[in-house]
């Protein structure tokens, strides 16, 4: 049986702030070259475990490893990891390739080996033309490809990122994604990023990890979490829009009745639940779709329409619960119009109201 070889691993991680539990008991194993997104509101701990991660935080109790070695304890120069902030943090009297070597110079690495790092790296992120120029003559995207330079030169066993394209404009944060995502599969790195964006993490991440207040309530491809959530929670914060969630009641004859009975749905295949049960019914937006005629099974009163070019996004009320439904942009709804909506079951999920777990998976 071959071992697996992690690049990381986290064994009951614990950070209290005096009284206040912050990261409680984190379990994780990250593979050798993976990269791992941990995503989740603000203060649910993401960034408190990245800094345990670096070292800059102590760890209460548990223990980390990176390549298989202990490093709870160890001081951050000592893990043999790199990190990438969501400030830039360059020095401004030194130019771009100064900042780049400038902790291989500490360290006393030799003139050549240097310039070939630096070298390398100016390739890779395609910042040659830049390197004899100083931070204030650069763009934001720029200078947060020096760096991630400035790490990428340290040739560390992890790469650890902290909200790094946070500063950034809407349409550079699109085309920097696609660079990280190119950079991680030329080097091959271990990589953990750190982001309360979704869209980083489903378009970046071969695992994703979910936290809420220091626990994490999944780990999975942004495959299985957007189509296999395994709590209330996971619905609906991956997915954007996000998903509308309805208070529920099974009828007992394989359907739910939503809203206080304003709507009856056939519950998904293999889901049974007795007659009353209390269920909180998930519908992905993007799993409304316009009915052709006035009996779609919900009728929605628009409140907003949002046309993005090639979809437009409903949102609206029925009875007393906000929906929001992704539909074509080629047609035109305005507020105040009642559209008709069907609903695709393999975009509907189902939780227990008491548990708050996918039926589904249990």
């Amino acid at each position: 049986m071959t071992a697996v070889n992690f690049g990381l691993e986290l064994a009951n991680v614990v950070k209290r702030f005096g009284d206040n539990l912050i990261v409680q008991g984190i379990d994780l194993a990250v593979n050798a070259g993976e990269f791992v997104v941990l995503v989740g509101a603000s203060g649910c701990g993401k960034s408190t475990t990245l800094r345990m991660i670096a070292g800059l935080e102590e760890v209460s109790s548990g223990t980390i490893r990176i390549d298989g070695r202990d490093v709870t304890h160890a001081r951050p120069d000592e893990r043999n990891i790199a990190m990438v902030f969501q400030s830039y943090a360059l020095y401004p009297h030194m130019t771009v390739a100064e900042n780049m070597s400038f902790a291989l110079s500490l360290t006393k690495t030799p003139r050549a080996e240097i310039d070939r790092r630096v070298g390398d790296a100016a390739r890779v992120l395609g910042i040659e033309p830049l390197l004899e120029r100083k931070p204030k003559s650069l763009s934001g995207g720029q200078r947060q490809r020096v760096a991630m330079g400035r790490a990428i030169v340290r040739e560390p066993s992890v790469f650890l990122f902290d909200e790094p394209l946070s500063n950034l404009d809407a349409k550079l944060r699109a085309q920097m994604r696609v660079e990280l995502a190119l950079l991680h599969k030329r080097l091959g790195k271990t990589t953990v990023y750190v982001t309360h964006d979704q869209i980083e993490a489903m378009t970046l991440a071969d695992r994703i990890v979910i936290l809420d207040r220091g626990v994490i309530q999944q780990v999975g491809t942004p495959e299985d979490v957007f189509n296999q959530p395994q709590n209330i929670f996971v619905a609906g914060f991956i997915g954007s829009p996000g998903m509308n969630l309805f208070s529920a009641k099974a009828d007992g004859a394989g359907g739910a009745l939503l809203d206080a009975n304003e709507v009856c749905i056939a519950l998904p295949h293999g889901i049974n639940a007795a007659a009353g049960t209390a269920l909180t019914v998930g519908i992905r937006p993007q799993g409304l779709h316009l009915s052709g005629s006035d009996a779609g099974a919900i009728a929605l009163n628009v409140a907003v329409t949002e046309y993005l070019g090639t979809e437009t996004v409903l949102t609206g009320h029925v009875g007393s619960s906000s929906v929001t439904a992704v539909v074509a942009g080629n047609r035109s709804h305005s507020a105040g119009q009642t559209v008709h909506l069907d609903i695709a079951l393999e975009h509907v999920h189902v939780f227990d109201a008491a548990t708050q777990l996918n039926m589904k998976i249990l």
